[in-house]
């Protein structure tokens, strides 16, 4: 491996020398993008690289596609391949066709080479033989323009899997740059929106796979969407060790929420194989595809599957375009009868470890890096609906209005007053609106949500219970009606006290601080897992402070830095078997 420091300072002969071998037999892809140094992070540089491709002229871009040699073809057969293309496709097994598969292989080949005139070329890490000959039997069908495109794209896969084996780099800038580079997918151009299963989602999919496949896990994706890489440990280990975290966001989102606890132990997992380090245990890292709620109204479904609480009842939801959650499903090619096969049974999996920025200002206020989560609060969310009376704006007097925003108004208030008289309660409303609102009409309905959090169950009900009580008087008083739904009911977690224990120790060991330790007032999958096994927390300093679920969100890769670095201390001393 090379260092990423060292291309960013090498010679231009050098720096094209020693990435000749990313693009197959095309030392002027390097070429370009030699003057565009340094690049932050080795996605960085392979994502100039992939532009140096998609904007050649078609002639190279034709030469490139030319260059890369038939799978299982005349060139394999006579030892004829570059060692990169060698060992791509021995790993896919193409060097141990069954006759019948050889058979089919070739056939196709030849068909695709008559109909394109150039091979057939797919990034092959992660896939079967059958797989192989799959794709190649689709995309055979596909016209010339559309071929050429996906080719390209394949090639630029190709390149991201050559890469990674050969750049090496700082965890902090390997896990900003994946971090950066999901971000790119969003139903917005001007925002960053990623619900379940829209295509910027399965786009997000498909990216968090290519990482794991690059870390050199072994990958599959589950009936909910939720992709599971593992890296095999000890034979002789019964129990898994766990660990991830959502990759869904909500609407106008920060680039870290949820994503960081995918993307920094698929950093840790890649270091530790390159190393040949090989932990007692497998890891298993689960992107889970759904944590937010934001297009289905339903929460957490990625970590309800896996700990075996999937709720049934929800695959007939709607989202804002009437298509319902089983729809959606099915037409992402996953298969709803199979959720139930997603929950995993809790005496093979030892422990879950989700890593998360902290999404407040405690780390920051103390100057610390890193902490470790006690507890993740309860919830209790419901949606109220006041009813008055509307009229008209001028001609009825205030002494005689129903006006239901005025009413909720002061709910609010009510909800702000009771939550901020006790420390460790937190209580919000986050949706306010009177539908079908005009600006001379006295509101005659408004609508509005309430979040009571804690760390503690009977502090969170009795302000749940109080809140309600006086939003009954206040609604008396006023003259209207009152409609409180509860939507959800989320109990507090406490973390395991041994992995709280095992976490300090490591933020001990490589910060030589003592080791912070907060509650959570967020919500995470973490809360799921914990009905399946025990449940452990890092957090990680966020910047402009705290703020999460915007866009001014943000992480250091200093701090990231530190936290890869506690998570694989983690590993490396606990067996958890």
């Amino acid at each position: 491996m090379i260092s990423l420091e060292r291309l960013n300072r090498a010679a231009v002969p050098e720096f094209v020398a020693a990435l000749a071998a990313i693009f197959e037999h095309s030392p002027w892809v390097a070429e370009q993008v030699a003057g565009l140094r340094p690049f932050k992070s080795g996605i960085a540089l392979h994502g100039a690289m992939c532009a140096a491709v998609l904007r050649a002229p078609v002639e190279s871009q034709m030469a490139l596609i030319l260059a890369h040699p038939e799978l299982a073809g005349r060139a394999a057969q006579r030892g004829e391949l570059t060692s990169a293309s060698r060992g791509e496709q021995k790993g896919a097994g193409l060097n141990a066709l069954t006759h019948e598969q050889l058979e089919r292989l070739t056939t196709l080949n030849v068909q695709y080479r008559e109909r394109f005139g150039f091979p057939f070329i797919l990034a092959v890490k992660g896939h079967t033989p059958d797989s192989v000959i799959a794709a190649l039997h689709e995309r055979v069908a596909h016209d010339a323009a559309q071929e050429r495109s996906v080719a390209l794209l394949e090639i630029c896969r190709i390149a991201r899997f050559r890469l990674a084996d050969l750049i090496e780099e700082p965890y902090g800038d390997a896990i900003i740059g994946m971090l950066e580079d999901l971000a790119a997918f969003s139903e917005s151009d001007d925002l960053l929106t990623c619900s379940y299963l829209t295509p910027a989602h399965r786009a997000a999919s498909a990216r968090i796979r290519d990482f794991m496949l690059a870390a050199g896990l072994t990958v599959h994706i589950d009936a909910v969407g939720n992709v599971i890489g593992r890296l095999q440990g000890s034979q002789s280990a019964s129990r898994c060790v766990m660990t991830g975290s959502h990759y869904d966001t909500v609407i106008n989102a920060g680039k870290y929420d949820g994503r960081l606890g995918i993307v920094l132990p698929i950093a840790v997992a890649a270091k530790l194989r390159r190393a040949g380090v090989h932990l007692p245990y497998p890891l298993e890292i689960i992107a889970f595809a759904e944590e937010e709620g934001v297009r289905f109204k339903s929460t957490f479904l990625g970590s309800r599957a896996v700990a075996g609480r999937f709720d049934f009842k929800v695959l007939d939801g709607t989202d804002a375009q009437g298509l319902t959650l089983r729809q959606v499903i099915g037409d992402a090619g996953l298969d709803v009868a199979q959720i139930s096969a997603a929950a995993r049974d809790a005496r093979h999996v030892a422990c879950f470890v989700e890593v998360h920025i902290e999404q407040g200002p405690v780390l920051l206020e103390a100057g610390l890096p890193v902490g470790v989560v006690t507890s993740i609060a309860g919830s209790r969310r419901s949606i109220v609906t006041v009813h008055g009376e509307s009229g008209h704006a001028g001609t009825v007097p205030m002494t005689l209005r129903h006006d239901a925003a005025a009413a909720a108004a002061e709910m609010v208030l009510a909800v702000e007053k009771r939550c901020g008289a006790e420390p460790g309660l937190v209580g919000t409303v986050g949706r306010l609106a009177v539908p079908g609102g005009a600006i001379n009409v006295i509101p005659g309905r408004c609508e509005f949500s309430i979040d009571i959090r804690s760390g503690y169950d009977a502090l969170r009900d009795a302000a749940h219970r109080d809140i309600g009580a006086e939003m009954q008087h206040i609604a008396q008083r006023r003259g209207v009606t009152l409609h409180q739904e509860e939507v959800l009911e989320a109990g507090s977690v406490p973390c395991t006290p041994a992995l709280q224990e095992a976490l300090a120790r490591s933020v001990e060991r490589v910060t030589a601080d003592t080791a912070r330790r907060l509650p959570s007032g967020a919500g995470h999958d973490a809360m799921m897992m914990a009905s399946l096994t025990n449940i452990g927390m890092l957090f990680v300093r966020c910047g402009n402070g705290g703020i999460s679920h915007h866009p001014k969100e943000t992480l250091s890769a200093a701090d990231a830095e530190i936290a890869a670095q506690v998570f694989e201390d983690f590993l490396r001393h606990n067996s958890f078997q």
